[in-house]
């Protein structure tokens, strides 16, 4: 694995492609990048590979938590997480994934980014008050600016060029689904 980061000048990690789809579209539009998807659903990653031809994309399968540690430090330009399940993400769970953000950021090169969209919903299934929203992106920033990343970039919504089952789905409801991107960077 090495030699192929070390072949192209930039290396975009997605944690959790899912099906593939926006790793994808970013390698399409990216030749000379080299972009690894790390999956853990089996079915998933089997599909994904019997689809994907790009001589610029690698499919693992398996848990981040464990390939992850396989990447020499410093050797990964940008990390991508879209909608990253709870266990990763959950406010009440910050103590068991904050070590995991900290092994991205030791993974990521001096200026490379993660590049995080998650959403938040109501425990109801209420319209999320704008109240609600702000504390929940303030709580993350925190989080994130605690483990030593900078803040590059936020906004409400998912970029526009980025499409998967779950975020078009999700982008379908925005009151009772807010999505926020955080885009992050090692200094």
């Amino acid at each position: 694995m090495l030699e192929r980061f070390s072949s192209y000048p930039r290396v975009i990690v997605e944690l959790g492609m899912g099906d593939g789809r926006l790793l994808e579209s970013l390698a399409q539009r990216d030749g000379d990048s080299l972009f690894v998807g790390i999956e853990r659903d089996k079915e998933q990653s089997r599909l994904a590979q019997s689809r994907i031809t790009l001589s610029n994309l690698m499919i693992l399968g398996g848990s981040f938590e464990d390939i992850l540690p396989t990447f020499p430090d410093g050797s990964v330009d940008g990390f991508i997480a879209v909608l990253p399940d709870p266990r990763f993400i959950d406010e009440k769970k910050e103590d068991s994934w904050k070590p995991f953000y900290k092994a991205v950021y030791s993974k990521l090169k001096l200026g490379g980014t993660l590049e995080l969209v998650t959403e938040l919903t109501d425990e109801l299934l209420q319209p999320v008050t704008d109240e609600a929203y702000v504390k929940w992106v303030t709580q993350l920033k925190t989080s994130f600016l605690s483990i030593g990343f900078h803040l590059m970039d936020q906004r409400e919504g998912a970029p526009a060029q980025y499409s998967s089952r779950c975020l078009d789905q999700f982008r379908g409801d925005p009151e009772r689904v807010r999505l926020a991107t955080l885009k992050l960077a090692k200094h």
